[in-house]
């Protein structure tokens, strides 16, 4: 069974992302979970707490979880979880990625893109996890089939690695191009990408990332799909 993590907002792309999930499940058994975290509830009254906890979803944002539902409801291969989390920290958020064995995490545009702290603070601890991350960057499903591989200049992969691995956990047709990348070209890599996206069909972008590197990075590792306007598929070096 793949498991597929998506933190939401519940906002439309969520529907997407999940369109996405079940894409890339290939008619296999799949779990899908909806993770919505939001701010942390202080309060020293259960009555308080739980009247804030029932407030923190709209109706509007309860019609995009029923239309996730309805989505599932025609993939029988597929089973949706909505998990609510008040407040986030890295150690829980470590302990839920391992309790449910997340295979891969799809973040939206609007997660990417909040100015909350507490979805900044959850994105930047899932890009410091080893797990796979899909970031994704419309509201319509995303087919990962013909990706093109940006290679870190000191990373220690080469093609070959990537390919096999991609062939394992996320098989698609070919990765057609390399590109080579380090900080110091970031602009001239942005002009190649753009050049080779608007020459061929390509539908994502392969990155790999390090612990180290996430860190040094943080808000820089969600700019280049949101300038390409293509998804982003940042694989850990230490898992590849």
């Amino acid at each position: 069974m793949k498991n597929f993590l998506i933190p939401t907002r519940l906002t439309p792309d969520t529907v997407a992302a999940v369109k996405t999930a079940i894409n890339h499940s290939k008619n296999e058994n799949a779990k899908i979970i909806l993770f919505f975290v939001t701010d942390e509830i202080n309060s020293f009254s259960a009555a308080q707490y739980l009247r804030e906890y029932s407030n923190q979803i709209t109706y509007k944002e309860l019609d995009v979880l029923d239309s996730c539902r309805d989505l599932i409801g025609n993939f029988p291969n597929c089973k949706l979880e909505f998990k609510r989390q008040s407040g986030i920290s890295l150690p829980l958020l470590k302990n839920f990625l391992q309790f449910h064995s997340i295979d891969l995490v799809l973040l939206t545009k609007s997660i990417i893109t909040s100015e909350k702290s507490v979805h900044t603070n959850l994105v930047h601890g899932i890009e410091n996890q080893k797990i796979p991350i899909l970031r994704l960057i419309k509201d319509h499903s995303t087919q990962l089939n013909r990706a093109i591989y940006l290679e870190n200049a000191y990373s220690r992969l080469n093609i070959d690695d990537v390919q096999q691995y991609m062939q394992d956990q996320f098989p698609l047709q070919k990765i057609s191009q390399v590109l080579k990348k380090d900080q110091e070209t970031s602009e001239y890599i942005n002009f190649l990408l753009s050049e080779v996206l608007s020459k061929n069909d390509i539908d994502f972008v392969i990155e790999t990332r390090t612990s180290e590197r996430s860190r040094i990075k943080s808000k820089k590792q969600s700019v280049l799909n949101q300038h390409l306007d293509i998804p982003i598929l940042s694989l850990h070096e230490e898992t590849v």
